[in-house]
């Protein structure tokens, strides 16, 4: 008997000693090895960098008038997909309340996904309550480019596009031959969120101002080019 009770006091004392063991290595390689790298990856989860988006310059005619110029709208954009599968269910069955239009199932290569685009201050009010669970939907401010509506002024402004780093650039026309002067510097935000991956209140901090683009002022008038496409046939 007083063997067999000797043994398993053995057995649960080995037991006590490697789990003493175990936690302290755990303990010293938190505290000691492993400490730079957990401080590096607890910042980058804790502060997220955005970009501040700089305004393109206008296009004027010799009067003045505007022939191409940006105009800041508000979009709601899902942004990204809950890994919660409850709270995905959640999630679509808000947005189809709201938007019956709005797919079953969305792809994560299709995100962020536009819900809605140019939203009103009432809707901006409106949506940021009711979604206001959901940290994977937030309201992008962006700058849309606003054309003259006459064609041979569209063909002579051209088109803005993407670049592969999703930047505003010209594409044709006036907007691709002056894009250095046309195109501003974005500027850079830094935030802290919180374990659920909000925005932490008095944390944002502007790192680098936004830099808009210059203007540009033709020296013919919108009538005159209008006049020099129909009288032509051709774009001046």
């Amino acid at each position: 008997m007083n063997n067999a009770y000797k043994i398993r006091t053995a057995i649960v004392f080995v037991i006590l000693l490697v789990w003493a063991g175990g936690a302290a290595f755990r303990v010293y390689a938190l505290s000691v090895r492993d400490r730079d790298e957990l401080l590096r990856q607890a910042r980058t989860l804790a502060w997220r960098e955005a970009v501040i988006p700089a305004r393109r310059g206008r296009i004027l005619d010799r009067d003045g008038v505007a022939l191409a110029r940006d105009v800041y709208c508000c979009d709601l954009v899902l942004d990204t997909l809950p890994d919660s599968p409850q709270r995905k269910v959640r999630l679509f069955a808000a947005l189809h309340r709201e938007f019956p239009n709005c797919p079953a199932k969305i792809d994560e290569k299709a995100l962020p996904y536009c819900l809605k685009s140019s939203l009103t201050a009432e809707e901006i009010r409106r949506y940021s309550e009711l979604f206001h669970a959901f940290r994977e939907i937030r309201v992008e401010g962006t700058f849309e480019r606003w054309r003259d509506p006459h064609p041979a002024v569209r063909r002579l402004v051209g088109e803005i596009v993407l670049n592969d780093r999703k930047e505003r650039v010209g594409g044709s026309g006036l907007e691709q031959n002056n894009d250095l002067t046309l195109s501003g510097k974005p500027g850079q935000i830094r935030v802290m969120l919180d374990r659920h991956g909000n925005w932490v209140r008095d944390t944002l901090r502007v790192i680098r101002q936004p830099r808009n683009g210059e203007d540009l002022r033709l020296d013919v008038s919108r009538a005159e080019i209008i006049r020099q496409e129909e009288g032509t046939g051709h774009g001046i």
